[in-house]
């Protein structure tokens, strides 16, 4: 059985079925892509690991699979309950971002308004992270590992989401370091994410983990991942304590949330601009219906701009240096 085969065959639905390993450890098929990963013996961190909200970003989803097949050979070791995501598989088979509208913008219930197969995937996928969450009480961690649109001055980054009154996690943050992030984003704001939901929802460590570019499946130099698979391994068979210090990853927070207001909406940043791109003070980086915005100062840049979306719908952040 592969994991990543037998959710393309089995895009909507699938039966669930489970399989225990000589080691030991129970691979349960929940629903189609979704695997719960159970050691032998029980304990550690209850572990959260999707890929593929987004069909089009092949290269977590293949990453998944690669971590599926060496638990399944016994090859990696398990040692924390873990639970194996692929978000968008009708997405993944057409090769597209989404199907009907973007599925990382309906948890915390927001799917609740659509009646999408997306709204309908993140109704499912809240309702088996929350079962996953509440059979234990073991630290909850949760890494969406996606691919953008575009290239960046920054490969790979991850987003932290907004936590209201809780601490981030600098231990957190020297793991990412580790497996080869280059810089966190701080969010200011509640949003309709993945990560933000198993944050608020269950206090889990949860980041939106950015790896590359978009490519097709079969396209990827997994060597690009190298360090983010060592690290995930490392977190799966127990190797991780993170106890690791920050070195020089670099920290930024969110300053602008472009909200698309209007059809008149532009966005003033070439199509082949990278993210993370800085600007000198007073740069205009996207204006609508009576609005405009500037720099504010020096070394600003803008992550993840996108224009064809829904009015009322995030087109850009606007992102300065911070500290922690």
């Amino acid at each position: 059985m592969s994991f990543l085969q037998t959710t393309l065959a089995n895009p909507v639905s699938a039966e669930p079925h489970s399989l225990t390993l000589k080691s030991g450890v129970n691979l349960e098929l929940l629903e189609t892509g979704i695997l719960r990963v159970s050691p032998a013996q029980p304990g550690g961190h209850r572990i959260v690991i999707s890929c593929g909200i987004h069909g089009n970003e092949t290269a977590p989803i293949e990453m998944v699979e690669q971590l599926f097949s060496e638990i399944k050979s016994g090859e990696l070791r398990v040692a924390n309950e873990l639970l194996l995501i692929i978000g968008n598989p009708p997405a993944a088979n057409q090769a597209v971002r989404f199907v009907d509208e973007n599925l990382n913008r309906l948890f915390s219930g927001k799917h609740q308004s659509s009646s999408t197969q997306e709204a309908r995937r993140a109704k499912l996928i809240e309702s088996y992270v929350t079962e996953f969450y509440q059979r234990g009480e073991e630290p909850r961690l949760h890494y969406d590992l996606h691919t953008a649109i575009r290239g960046s001055e920054l490969e790979k980054f991850a987003v932290y989401p907004y936590l209201h009154d809780r601490d981030w996690s600098k231990a957190q943050i020297a793991f990412l370091e580790h497996c080869g992030l280059e810089a966190i984003l701080l969010s200011t704001k509640p949003a309709g994410t993945f990560s933000y939901f198993t944050s608020t929802q269950f206090g889990a460590d949860s980041f939106t983990i950015e790896l590359g570019k978009v490519r097709k499946f079969g396209d990827n130099d997994m060597s690009n991942f190298a360090d983010a698979m060592q690290g995930l391994r490392e977190l799966i068979s127990g190797q991780e304590d993170f106890s690791r210090e920050l070195k020089s990853i670099q920290v930024f927070s969110v300053v602008e949330e472009v909200i698309k207001q209007s059809e008149a909406l532009t966005l003033h940043v070439a199509d082949d601009a990278k993210n993370f791109t800085a600007f000198p003070k007073g740069s205009l980086l996207a204006s609508d219906e009576g609005y405009e915005y500037r720099t504010q100062e020096d070394g600003e840049r803008f992550v993840f701009p996108i224009i064809n979306i829904p009015i009322g719908q995030r087109a850009m952040l606007v992102v300065a240096p911070t500290t922690l």
